[in-house]
């Protein structure tokens, strides 16, 4: 089994040389709308690959992506609780969400429940940061992630059955399972995928009334795919995927229902030209069954359309159109809505080439998008990006880029009239501009890169002077820095990423809350024979927060957690993992008044045929 403490290590080798063999570096689709080696996207990113997933044992994806550079993560709790992700100082429904393609952010909350997306159903994740409203539209200020779950693919393997087999048992009554199967034939392939996760939790509320009983948490998941390669290049590739969650608290209890579907048709109409097609649908319920019982229900169906034109070796150009309608039921005691549904349309175009310039290649990137909302009419976004070569093994690049934020329904159409509060539907998008400058290379068996940015964030919504309603009147700017490296020593891999923001409401002066200003992580592993061993550091610093007893601001002081990791191949087919979290027992906090893990262990058999 390959081992490595932290994934960032593999997307900083990646994106380190694009003068590079391109056939050796990782590829990433997310970051231009076509697929391209991850150093020549002009564009922070990361990737997460399936080795990378299983070699972490994480068991949520605040395990696996805290620590990633530019990632600020926060949970009100142990496992299933609300989990937060602030994309470069960014708020939490400020960044997309996409999974297979299809977007998953509510449209009550505006943010995706990462809490209930399990790891298990994960094959990759491919993290774009920074505004990529020209790509995708509404709701990527602060980037993007795309989650690709295990599917069935058309490949070259022989036909037959194979998959694998995997059971953990670990610290507070924990115990997951999860199986893949995967059916290929000559041209057609099918996967079935299923996973369950179960357990006792902790005590989530520390302050101000410690919680009675620990939050149990149940999840099961699976993901059916189907993939078909025609006689002339044309794929047709479809997948039903569903996960149905329980958490219990102290006061009542929160089921969770997630339902994503797509069919997708990618034909080549020439050999510069391939079009592409997919169909989706998305739905999302929450039930909170408690004193302020609730119903929060999304539909979504989805249209997105685009066509790859290659002109020679250096040009690319991608364009194409995307559809959604989105509906929203939300009830509870006493509220009311006025309107439930919302439709966009939009068009987009990205252009990509190369050329040479002196002695170095220049590339450049444009893209261009309009979106045509039914509430708030037409937005128009765009990001350029320029880069060259100093020399084999550095890259210099820049952007400007501008992106959006669609208010949601709940904001737009839901009324409290019980609390004195009601929703606004004349509030307007919220708007940012952004540039970046980046700096990548590989020098002395080190892989590393820097970027710098200025984020501009207008139109922030929030509440009202008489904390009736909400209005358009924030302000925010957030300046930050990503440093990462990465190599071999010694026979040791190591690796460390460092992110550092400097971030304010811009008109009242005050930093923004659970976003600390300095995050590094580090790692270090090694392979012994048929033992991997790797130990993981990550360090946050001070946060300002919300005091759970006055409602003023607080801070939450800064804390440091090692995990330690052991991978052991007994067999070819049969290994064991063995995952240590919070070495030291450290107690701290993440969120002001709720508890976290102490020191957990997870021990997981995997077994491969």
């Amino acid at each position: 089994m390959f081992f490595s403490t932290l994934p960032v290590a593999a997307s900083v080798a990646a994106q380190s040389n694009t003068s590079a063999d391109v056939g050796t570096q990782e590829m990433i689709v997310t970051a231009n709308r076509l697929a391209q080696p991850l150093g020549e996207t002009l564009a922070a990113s990361t990737v997460f690959t399936l080795d990378d997933i299983e070699a972490a044992q994480a068991q949520s994806l605040l395990d696996l992506l805290a620590g990633a550079p530019g990632i600020q993560m926060a949970r009100t709790g142990g496992q299933g609780t609300q989990t937060s992700l602030f994309m470069r100082g960014t708020n939490s429904d400020h960044t997309l969400i996409l999974i297979d393609g299809v977007k998953a952010n509510t449209a009550s909350e505006g943010f995706a429940r990462l809490e209930n997306i399990p790891v298990a159903q994960i094959a990759r994740i491919e993290v774009v940061r920074g505004p990529q409203s020209s790509l995708y539209g509404a709701d990527a200020i602060g980037g993007v992630i795309q989650i690709f779950t295990k599917q069935a693919a058309h490949s070259d393997a022989e036909p037959g059955l194979s998959g694998n087999l995997s059971a953990a048992a670990g610290t507070e009554s924990t115990y997951n399972g999860s199986g893949g199967f995967n059916l290929r034939g000559t041209h057609t392939s099918l996967a079935l995928n299923v996973s369950h996760q179960q357990t006792d939790g902790i005590r989530p509320i520390h302050t101000p009334r410690p919680s009675a009983r620990r939050s149990a948490y149940d999840n099961d998941a699976a993901n059916l795919s189907i993939a078909h390669q025609f006689g002339n290049g044309a794929a047709l590739h479809g997948a039903y995927s569903l996960t149905d969650s329980q958490l219990e608290y102290d006061g009542g209890i929160n089921n969770g229902e997630g339902r994503t579907a797509h069919l997708g048709l990618r034909l080549p109409v020439t050999n510069s030209w391939q079009s592409d097609l997919q169909v989706s649908r998305f739905i999302d319920e929450s039930v909170n069954d408690s004193t302020f019982a609730s119903l929060s229900r999304t539909e979504r169906d989805a249209i997105n359309w685009q066509n790859h034109v290659q002109l020679g070796d250096n040009n690319s150009i991608v364009v194409g159109a995307d559809f959604e309608s989105e509906e929203l039921l939300y009830e509870m005691s006493g509220a009311t809505q006025t309107d439930t549904t919302r439709d966009n349309g939009a068009a987009f175009a990205v252009l990509d080439t190369q050329f040479a310039l002196s002695n170095s290649s220049v590339d450049t990137t444009l893209s261009l998008r309009y979106d045509d909302n039914e509430q708030f009419g037409g937005k128009t976004t765009g990001k350029a990006a320029i880069g060259t070569d100093l020399g084999d093994n550095m890259q210099l690049w820049t952007s400007y880029s501008t992106a959006y934020k669609a208010p949601s329904l709940v904001e737009l159409y839901v009324d409290f009239p019980g609390f004195f509060f009601f929703g606004n539907p004349d509030l307007q998008p919220e708007t940012s501009r952004n540039v970046e400058i980046g700096l990548e290379g590989n020098h002395a068996g080190a892989r590393w890169s820097i970027n710098a940015f200025r984020n501009e964030i207008k139109n922030l919504i929030t509440t009202d002077a008489s904390f009736s309603s909400l209005t358009n009147v924030d302000r925010a700017t957030i300046n930050g820095a990503e440093l990462a490296v990465s190599g071999s020593w010694l026979g040791w891999d190591a690796n460390a990423a460092l992110t550092l923001l400097d971030h304010e409401n811009s008109d009242t002066g005050q930093e923004l809350l659970r976003r600390p200003n300095e995050i590094l992580s580090a790692g270090i592993s090694r392979e012994f024979n048929k033992l991997d061993v790797g130990l993981t550091w990550l360090l946050r610093g001070t946060q300002k927060d919300v005091d759970p007893v006055t409602f003023g601001t607080s801070s939450v002081a800064g804390n440091a957690v090692f995990d330690l990791a052991f991978s052991y191949q007994l067999l070819n087919d049969f290994g064991l993992q063995l995952k240590i979290g919070n070495l030291f027992d450290k107690d701290y906090q993440v969120v002001d008044g709720y508890n976290t893990y102490g020191r957990t262990a997870l021990l997981t058999t995997r077994y491969i045929f």
